[in-house]
C-alpha cells in the first residue's frame, strides 16, 4: 500500500481533517472539545509514567484516524472501527474508562505520540522497521493480506507472484506504495507495474485493458468490490509479507505497555474479539498468529 500517497480506500489514507478532541461516552467515543498539548514539549525525565499518571485520574488520549474500516468516524460524532473497539474493550478491562482521543493525520501520529499530545496510537497504523525503531508496538490486532484484482473469469489465470513473473502481463500498483516496493524486491520487472495515484484510477486502468490486474490489500480491494463492483478478487498472495498493526506506545511508557499487551493477548483468545474482528471483515486468526517481531520486519 502507499505510503506517501494513498488511496482513501486505503489502510493509511491521508486525512483531511483538523485535530479534534473526543470524549468517552457509553462504549464508544464521541468528538468533544480539542485537546492541546505543546508539541515542543514531549515528556521530560521526572514526569510521572503513563500507568501513574492514569492510576491518578487523568485521561488516557488516543490518537485516532478517520478511514473505515481500521477507524470510522460517524456522523453523529461516533468513533468506532476495528483498531479503537479493541483498544477500548482490553482498557475497559483494565478498569480504564476515562479516555479521550484525538484526530490527527498518519504522519503526525508517531511524532505526537513522542511529544507527548497523546498516549497510544491507535488507528491502524501498521508496523515496519522505520515505525517500529522509534515505538512499542503490541501485539497484532489488525492483519493484512495482498490479493491481485482481475477481470471476470481471470482470463490471464493471474493466482501468484510467479504468474506475474513470469507471464506477459502488466498490474497496477499506488504511486510510491508497499506493494511496489516488495513486489520489485521479490524479482519483479518495474515495467509489469504500472502507477496510478488512486484505487479507482487502477480500476479504470483495468476496465481499458491498460493493465491486466491491480496489486492493493485483499480488505482495500472488497471495499472497492463493494463501491463499484465488475471484478474478481483472488485468494491472498502467499509470496507477500504479512503486514498489520496494534496500538503503539512511547518507549518510556513500559509498565502500561506491558500492562496493556498482558491484558490485550487475553482478549484476543476471546470470542469477543473474534467477534469485532468479524463485524470490521478482519481475520481473528491471522492476528492470532502473527507477532510484532514478524511485521516490525516489514520494509516502510
Amino acid at each position: 500500500m502507499s505510503e506517501p500517497k494513498m488511496n482513501r480506500l486505503s489502510r493509511r489514507a491521508m486525512l483531511r481533517y483538523s485535530a479534534t478532541g473526543v470524549a468517552a461516552v457509553g462504549g464508544g467515543l464521541l468528538l468533544g472539545a480539542c485537546q492541546t498539548t505543546d508539541p515542543e514539549t514531549g515528556q521530560s525525565d521526572d514526569a510521572p509514567g503513563l500507568q501513574q499518571r492514569v492510576d491518578s485520574g487523568q485521561a488516557l488520549r488516543l490518537a485516532v484516524a478517520n478511514e473505515p474500516p481500521y477507524t470510522v468516524l460517524e456522523k453523529n460524532g461516533e468513533l468506532t472501527g476495528a483498531e479503537p473497539d479493541v483498544a477500548q474493550a482490553v482498557l475497559k478491562r483494565m478498569g480504564i474508562d476515562n479516555i479521550k482521543g484525538v484526530q490527527a493525520d498518519y504522519d503526525s501520529m508517531i511524532p505526537g505520540l513522542n511529544a507527548d499530545r497523546w498516549d497510544m496510537v491507535t488507528a491502524g497504523l501498521f508496523m515496519n522497521k522505520t515505525r517500529c525503531a522509534k515505538v512499542q508496538y503490541s501485539s497484532p490486532v489488525l492483519v493484512s493480506t495482498e490479493s491481485f484484482a482481475v477481470p471476470e473469469g481471470n482470463p490471464k489465470g493471474l493466482t501468484t507472484v510467479d504468474d506475474l513473473k513470469n507471464k506477459d502481463v502488466t498490474v497496477a500498483v499506488l504511486e510510491g506504495s508497499f506493494e511496489l516496493k516488495t513486489a520489485k524486491s521479490l524479482g519483479i520487472d518495474e515495467s509489469k507495474l504500472p502507477t496510478y495515484p488512486l484505487a479507482p484510477d487502477a480500476l479504470q486502468g483495468m476496465r481499458d485493458g491498460r493493465v491486466d490486474a491491480i496489486l492493493l490489500p485483499t480488505l482495500s480491494l472488497e471495499k472497492l468490490k463493494d463501491q463499484q463492483g465488475g471484478f474478481e478478487i483472488t485468494e491472498p498472495l502467499e509470496a507477500f509479507p504479512t503486514t498489520g498493526s496494534g496500538a503503539a506506545f512511547r518507549p518510556g511508557d513500559k509498565e502500561f505497555f506491558n500492562n496493556y499487551n498482558r491484558e490485550l493477548e487475553k482478549f484476543k483468545e476471546s470470542s469477543e474479539f473474534e467477534q469485532l474482528m468479524n463485524k470490521w471483515g478482519f481475520p481473528a486468526e491471522e492476528a492470532r498468529k502473527a507477532t510484532t517481531e514478524e511485521l516490525c520486519a516489514t520494509e516502510g
